[in-house]
């Protein structure tokens, strides 16, 4: 397995965070508590991705090798090789191969606009999308905060791609292309861009996406272009700073609870509903929907910037040293399990275990942010963990 161009980039989306920070330090742009869990969500999105990608990417080939239009009905392969080579005369330019990849990528975002539509507009779908929108921040570092169960359906809104006969790889890197535009997005600190708002997606129009005021809700959705947001009725201009975060506070600086409360919260309503079209309501209408049983709709408060108070518990300045410095450990450590198993050095095995541990970890550590009491427990009992794991994997497998 090589390296994406995701992989390429992160070095890059690393560095602009720290330009950002400092360029914003006046601001309050950043809480280093909000960021180490948007980053270790992050982390966890990375490490899942792994196994949601070999397994998305392998069904995707899989369609295309047998289902496609190529293998059923004889069509032409798509020119997707290089649209520039070098040949005997020079650089040529090919037209075919450019333009193929300007329609690939094109199909690519039209398919993103309506699948991330539908995560805000579907409640099961909500459900793997909500962990980008539980910041109350709005910063370069929450671009990062992925839930580690979306590409799982991302990719599945993209098998249509595999009937047209675009190659996997093709796909991989045109939604990586998509992937690293939409991260310059998430910023406060660059305005409105004139002509630039009128075709492609700005930070201007993705704060209002973040926001959670009511007038902002389930807006402009688009990932590179605009267009498909003011052609199907979902675009909204920015007119005032948005509230940034979700209708119902999060209240919690754990990757894990961020990726996982809304499972609870769904399963609980699923079971409260008194019958099984209920339930099944429950999952496909929108995550306001209520049925009458359990009070309708729920109505979205409007909410004032004035009177807002964002989840900041305070914790000791020798916790604080502590989390920060456990969670640069967890870096490395995820970037080099990564990149060893990418390389084929380290083995599914321990690389799950690590995957494990590093999970365990972020855990760990969001209590340890949240101040809560039982956190010197866990942290003592994940200390002890570690050299359990490395003795294990050093018998087991001879690391």
């Amino acid at each position: 397995m090589g390296e994406s161009i995701i992989d390429l980039a992160v070095p890059f989306f690393l560095i602009l965070i720290l330009v950002e920070a400092y360029i914003g330090r006046k601001k309050n742009v950043y809480r280093w508590n909000d960021t180490i869990t948007d980053l270790g969500t992050g982390i966890l999105f990375s490490l899942t991705g792994v196994f949601v990608t070999l397994g998305s990417l392998w069904i995707y080939e899989q369609v295309r090798v047998h289902f496609s239009i190529q293998h059923l009905w004889g069509f032409s392969e798509l020119p997707v090789g290089s649209p520039i080579i070098r040949g005997v005369d020079g650089w040529e330019f090919r037209w075919a191969e450019t333009i193929s990849w300007l329609l690939i990528l094109l199909a690519v975002d039209f398919i993103y606009y309506w699948f991330h539509r539908a995560t805000h507009e579907v409640h099961f779908l909500w459900a793997c999308h909500v962990t980008h929108h539980s910041s109350e921040e709005f910063n370069l570092s929450v671009a990062l905060r992925q839930s580690s169960f979306q590409r799982i359906f991302e990719y599945a809104f993209n098998l249509p791609l595999a009937i047209a006969g675009v190659p996997w790889w093709s796909l991989l890197l045109c939604q990586g292309i998509l992937k690293i535009y939409q991260f310059w997005v998430h910023t406060r600190l660059i305005g409105k861009l004139g002509w630039v708002e009128q075709i492609f997606l700005t930070p201007s129009h993705h704060r209002v996406h973040h926001g959670r005021d009511p007038k902002y809700l389930d807006k402009n959705h688009g990932g590179i272009l605009i267009l498909w947001d003011k052609w199907f009725g979902t675009y909204a201009e920015e007119t005032s700073e948005p509230v940034y975060g979700l209708t119902t506070q999060l209240g919690t600086f754990n990757p894990l609870t961020a990726n996982l409360h809304i499972y609870r919260d769904l399963w609980n309503l699923i079971r409260l509903a008194p019958n099984w079209k209920d339930k099944f309501l429950l999952l496909v209408q929108k995550p306001d929907w209520r049925p009458s049983s359990l009070g309708g709709t729920k109505e979205i408060p409007p909410i004032s910037r004035e009177l807002l108070q964002v989840y900041d518990p305070q914790i000791s300045r020798e916790r604080k040293v502590y989390a920060i410095a456990q969670f640069f450990i967890l870096a490395i450590l995820t970037l080099s399990a990564l990149r060893f198993f990418k390389k084929g050095i380290l083995g599914i095995e321990i690389f799950l275990l690590a995957s494990l541990w590093i999970t365990f970890s972020f855990y760990t550590i969001g209590i340890l942010l949240e101040g809560r009491k039982k956190a010197i427990v866990w942290e003592s009992i994940r200390l002890a963990s570690l050299p359990i794991l490395v003795g294990y994997a050093w018998i087991k497998f001879g690391i």
